[in-house]
């Protein structure tokens, strides 16, 4: 929030609301599903730009599920003989998702076929190196085609998922998922929202007096919160992407929320990105991770 906040100033100038204020605070429906005040539906076409598709992910516990499924916490499809991913101490890693892209609606750019698999460490950094977020020490993005898991391995009795002892980790119940294709727009906690500033402080200067109103239904709006694929990505705290480096043009591979069953740290979120180069050949291997926590 604090990206905003720079944006709509702290507005200790502000003049008292006026009755046409009040009314620009009055909420209308710009599409279906989506309402906002009537001051940023004003500015609805410079929003509309912003737009990027995404897959929303629904994640449900489940009890009976297949190794040949997407999932969160759950049994990978790995090859036949391919050694499961250990950490930098020789550890077996956790399973926290694995999508089965087929499963997934067209989304520019992502495979459309296979199967991507993210594993971290246990402990209180869930497998986050904070010196080099790249560094797959305790973490592991791997990818595999269809035909490569024909033959999988079916025994993980090595693994010992439920077992709090075993793995500190953001959740321990399976769940089963479902994608559905959304637009997201704007993304205030995203390094790209910055990218917008020259709108939002139109915004601002146009509406001064009801600015702290607007910065929170923004918010609230375009937080870009939730179980996802692509998008805008959202943060508790701030965007690991440095707006002059190296991983600036890294786009959302994978984001996990907290939700009622999955809890990162205080209420985080955990996110993995990736170059949009990398991700067109497949080649997982300089994913960005990271996770914050309020």
């Amino acid at each position: 929030m604090g990206v905003v906040r720079n944006l709509f100033g702290d507005n200790e100038y502000n003049k008292k609301p006026s009755d046409e204020d009040h009314r620009l605070l009055e909420k209308i429906e710009v599409m279906p599903g989506l309402q906002l005040s009537r001051a940023l539906a004003a500015h609805w076409m410079d929003i509309e730009r912003t737009r990027l598709p995404y897959i929303k992910i629904e994640a449900t516990p489940a009890t009976s599920l297949s190794l040949l499924q997407s999932s969160f916490g759950y049994y990978p499809a790995l090859p036949k003989g391919f050694p499961y991913p250990t950490d930098a101490e020789g550890k077996f890693l956790y399973p926290l998702a694995q999508i089965r892209c087929s499963d997934l609606p067209p989304l520019a750019g992502f495979p459309a076929s296979g199967y991507l698999q993210f594993y971290i460490s246990g402990g209180d950094a869930y497998g986050l190196d904070f010196n080099d977020g790249q560094s797959q020490k305790n973490f592991r993005v791997l990818f595999f085609e269809e035909e490569e898991v024909h033959e999988h391995e079916t025994n993980f009795d090595f693994l010992a998922l439920g077992d709090t002892d075993s793995y500190n980790v953001p959740l321990y119940t399976p769940h089963t998922l479902s994608f559905q294709q959304l637009d997201d727009y704007v993304g205030v906690a995203d390094i790209r929202f910055g990218r917008h500033e020259a709108f939002f402080m139109t915004i601002k200067e146009e509406h001064s007096a009801i600015a702290d109103e607007l910065e929170e239904e923004m918010w609230k709006a375009f937080q870009g919160s939730g179980h996802k694929i692509g998008g805008y990505a959202y943060f508790t705290q701030w965007d690991p992407r440095d707006d002059e480096g190296p991983v600036k043009d890294y786009i959302l591979l994978f984001q996990m929320d907290t939700d009622a069953e999955i809890m990162w740290g205080d209420a985080g979120v955990g996110n993995f990105f990736i170059a949009p180069e990398d991700l067109a050949k497949k080649d997982f291997s300089r994913v960005l991770y990271n996770w914050d926590c309020g």
